[in-house]
């Protein structure tokens, strides 16, 4: 299996959803699982707060994967990664969350998100629209 759309970092405020996307091409059809900081629970377990949706595509041999998590908690964050599978191997591909509180964001503001490591002149769009730089 190749993934050819890894999930990335992201950054969201506790209560707002976050969504991790993977795609990956494989002859034969790979199957996609994804895993929390290395646990054997396949998400999304039990937790009814995290779900996960599949579909074939959107090229030949392709499948796409997404694994949502409604209104995110400090709980929440941690590595996440996407697990291709097939039966000639299989490819991984990891996801950071990080999980702010109303409060670190509003105190720290803009430090916060350099410390996020953008890149100087990099936005950052909220939920709510506006920019940060």
């Amino acid at each position: 299996p190749q993934i050819v759309s890894q999930p990335y970092d992201v950054w969201n405020v506790t209560g707002q959803d976050v969504i991790f996307g993977c795609e990956v091409f494989a002859y034969p059809m790979a199957s996609i699982e994804w895993r929390k900081d290395g646990l054997d629970v396949q998400l999304p377990g039990d937790d009814p707060h995290i779900s996960v949706q599949f579909r074939g595509g959107p090229q030949r041999f392709e499948v796409t994967s997404w694994l949502q998590i409604q209104a995110v908690r400090p709980s929440d964050e941690g590595t996440y990664r996407c697990l291709a599978r097939n039966a000639l191997g299989q490819a991984e591909a990891p996801a950071s969350l990080m999980v702010l509180t109303p409060d670190q964001l509003n105190a720290t503001g803009i430090p916060q998100l350099r410390a996020l490591n953008l890149a100087p002149g990099e936005e950052v769009e909220s939920e709510e629209g506006e920019d940060y730089y």
